[in-house]
């Protein structure tokens, strides 16, 4: 039940090159061998794909239109899509996407999960995009618990969320 996360891959290849014996990095099953020593390696990291998704969602929620640059766009397949649902329009290249904010807001339900699935790290962002949505919209977190801490300062923002267990309902939209 190991991490998927690019993430995690990324920092086997660098341990990898530094002379650690790790097998099976992006599945299911991590296989670690010690070693004695490791040595320097040269690395240049992921792109980090929460940081492009909270631009993703910060351009939505502005009305803006903008070029996110030296990202990594398969790696952000999940909060794509559903940005695509909200209306946002987004142009991907190898690595980078041009975002362009709707006129309208669309509303559309998201549940948390496991890489490649929607990052949970990207659920308090999608909630704040949600508030300025026309309709309804269920956030259903299913990684962590009270991972809604946000909720109460989006609600003191004015923003319509209930919450219900692992589930949040937020109704739009609401100017913060």
């Amino acid at each position: 039940n190991a991490a998927g996360e690019p993430e995690v891959t990324d920092l086997a290849e660098l341990l990898n090159s530094m002379g650690a014996r790790i097998q099976g990095a992006g599945g299911s099953t991590l296989r670690i061998e010690g070693v004695k020593s490791l040595r320097g390696a040269e690395h240049t990291i992921v792109p980090d794909r929460i940081e492009t998704g909270t631009f993703v969602a910060a351009c939505a929620m502005a009305g803006g239109d903008i070029e996110i640059r030296d990202c990594h766009p398969p790696h952000l397949r999940a909060v794509i899509d559903k940005m695509r649902e909200t209306g946002v329009r987004i142009e991907e290249g190898p690595d980078n996407l041009r975002v362009r904010s709707p006129r309208v807001v669309r509303p559309s339900n998201v549940s948390t999960l496991p890489y490649p699935g929607f990052p949970t790290d990207m659920q308090a962002q999608y909630m704040a995009l949600m508030t300025q949505a026309t309709g309804t919209s269920t956030l259903t977190e299913t990684i962590f618990e009270n991972r809604y801490m946000h909720v109460a300062e989006l609600q003191r923002m004015g923003a319509q969320i209930r919450v219900e267990g692992r589930t949040a309902i937020v109704t739009g939209p609401t100017p913060l």
